[in-house]
């Protein structure tokens, strides 16, 4: 019972995040404006930052012009995993 409630919980706050994410146009051009303000940096990169995304997400790709690619996230890394030591031999006095 402890468990099921503990995975409600957190499905809940998971879809809660999901839910506050989603902004219309106006919106995320406000979050990304009051950014612009609250930052410094060259110009040219405050498209590529998350609320450069934002803005494109919510008003399409040619609201807020990037390189091609900018949006697409790196492919993970992938290591591989070794092999266990096998257990030292025993200790012969």
């Amino acid at each position: 019972m402890k468990r099921c409630l503990s995975t409600l919980v957190v499905l809940a706050m998971l879809l809660g995040t999901a839910g506050a994410s989603a902004q219309t146009c106006e919106e995320a051009w406000a979050a990304y404006n009051e950014f612009k303000q609250r930052n410094v940096m060259e110009p040219s990169q405050y498209p590529l930052t998350e609320y450069g995304a934002r803005v494109r997400a919510a008003c399409g790709a040619d609201a807020l012009p990037v390189p091609p690619g900018s949006d697409t996230p790196p492919y993970p890394i992938i290591r591989k995993r070794h092999k266990p030591l096998p257990p030292p031999p025993p200790y012969k006095p």
